[in-house]
């Protein structure tokens, strides 16, 4: 989407909860909540949790996510019916008056359960928000659209292109191009797919004790849990919010995506009585790692960020770890560590490109040139890795994406110029081993069509 600026004026009247005396419009939020993620580049998920705090109903609240990431996730889809059906274009619309065309768009089209004179009518309510004479506008093209409404959803399958299956994909072009190039049209097609997926919340349990009371309780509580095919400890939750439950204050699980497990749980802790987990908010890759030494060893986890590193405070105190303790520490700064670590676990920042089942949003607000600037980054974090590393010691890093400027380059370079480390091979359990899509020995893609897991990258190094 191209940014355009907004009007300040109208940018008011939709951020309004009762502009001009009127009942609260959930499509007109819908819409600035889209121009806040696709012109000022915000997170789905912080603008959807402050907006949500507004509703009194969960179906509201649910309605409300459903749209503005459905739009997000069929996007190219949705813009391009628009422009199809606006003499003027996409690029003369005014900016506010495109998201309630997009909001009005996604519902006619994809959300079935919504009758289309319904969307319709608020959608027109919410463009009068802006201007009076706006309304007639939005009923012509969105009645169009409800008329043409199958030709529509069928056209992406009739142009037998790059472009038809960004339409069909929900992604941008680029993206298309890049990962066809790379996997294959058919690979690169799967992994999208997988991608444009909405991810379940995944829980991983503390122990098979845990796991059996925890699922009791919280299926009394009316949740479905879907047992991971492969990963022990671990389910899926389709609906709900399984952090509001009976279990989680227990301490009987915590939220985690499958790949991201990867680090802590194919790390070599032969002989290990401690290790340093970086980057490590929320503290997942932490909790997994304070499992396996159990009474043996710890971890210090460190992450640069006070907020974040409560977040990690309050996981480890909820599920009673005793064996974790936490450090502010900027690693790009530099270390306060001599190389005495037996294990060091770095989860870089990077762009969050296998993320986007959760954060669909970042599709748009990252481009290719977005990753070389990581790439040099992502190096200074390591080489600071590593200089924390003892000899014989081992050094995992790990980023949420594949792209190879994030991955690979990185690792490769790494080893270049690090000549006292070598790769060290992974040694997967049976349950991992037909998961991981192995990029040479010691590093491997997590690829999200061979599991219901985010896009992942995870590489070791042993220290001579």
């Amino acid at each position: 989407p191209r940014p355009i600026p907004a009007d300040s004026e109208r940018h008011r009247a939709l951020n309004r909860d009762d502009s001009r005396g009127q009942p609260y419009n959930l499509r007109a939020r819908a819409a600035h909540l889209l121009g806040e993620i696709l012109d000022r580049r915000q997170s789905l998920k912080r603008v959807l949790q402050r907006e949500q705090e507004k509703l009194g109903r969960e179906e509201d609240r649910a309605l409300l996510r459903e749209i503005v990431a459905g739009v997000i996730r069929h996007l190219p889809h949705i813009d391009w019916a628009l422009e199809e059906h606006t003499k003027r274009g996409l690029s003369e619309t005014q900016s506010e008056l495109l998201e309630i065309l997009r909001v009005g768009a996604f519902q006619i089209l994809f959300l079935e359960r919504v009758p289309a004179y319904a969307a319709v009518d608020q959608c027109v309510e919410a463009a009068k928000l802006l201007n009076p004479g706006a309304g007639g506008f939005v009923n012509g093209i969105l009645r169009s659209l409800a008329e043409r409404r199958r030709d529509i959803l069928e056209a992406p399958y009739c142009f037998d292109d790059e472009e038809g299956d960004a339409l069909r994909l929900g992604m941008p072009l680029w993206l298309v191009r890049r990962y066809s190039a790379r996997f294959g049209k058919e690979e690169a097609e799967a992994i999208l797919t997988a991608l444009q997926r909405p991810a379940s919340t995944t829980l991983v349990f503390t122990s098979a004790g845990a796991a059996a009371q925890a699922s009791s309780i919280l299926m009394g509580e009316g949740y479905i849990l879907q047992p991971d095919p492969v990963l022990p400890l671990t389910s899926s939750v389709e609906k709900g919010n399984p952090s509001q439950s009976m279990a989680f204050n227990r301490g009987l699980f915590y939220v985690m995506d499958p790949a991201s497990q990867a680090p802590a749980a194919l790390l070599p802790l032969e002989g290990a009585d401690r290790v340093l987990d970086l980057c490590a908010a929320p503290g997942g890759k932490t909790i997994l790692l304070a499992n396996r030494l159990g009474s043996r060893g710890w971890v210090l986890a460190t992450d640069l960020n006070h907020r974040r590193l409560g977040h990690v405070a309050e996981n480890i105190g909820r599920l009673g770890l005793k064996n974790v303790r936490l450090a502010q520490v900027n690693v790009e700064a530099g270390l306060p560590f001599r190389a005495e670590w037996p294990a060091v676990v770095l989860d870089a920042p990077c762009s969050s490109m296998g993320t986007l089942r959760r954060n669909p949003e970042i599709r748009w607000q990252v481009t290719p040139e977005n990753f070389r600037a990581h790439t040099e980054r992502q190096f200074v974090f390591l080489h600071q890795a590593s200089m924390a590393v003892a000899p014989g010691g081992v050094l995992a890093y790990s980023v949420c994406s594949i792209e190879v400027e994030e991955t690979r380059e990185v690792t490769r370079r790494f080893l270049e110029e690090h000549g006292d480390f070598r790769a060290l091979e992974i040694a997967p359990p049976e349950a991992w081993q037909g998961l991981l899509a192995m990029d040479g020995p010691g590093s491997a893609y997590l690829l999200p069509h061979r599991h219901p897991w985010d896009a992942f990258y995870v590489a070791f190094f042993r220290r001579a």
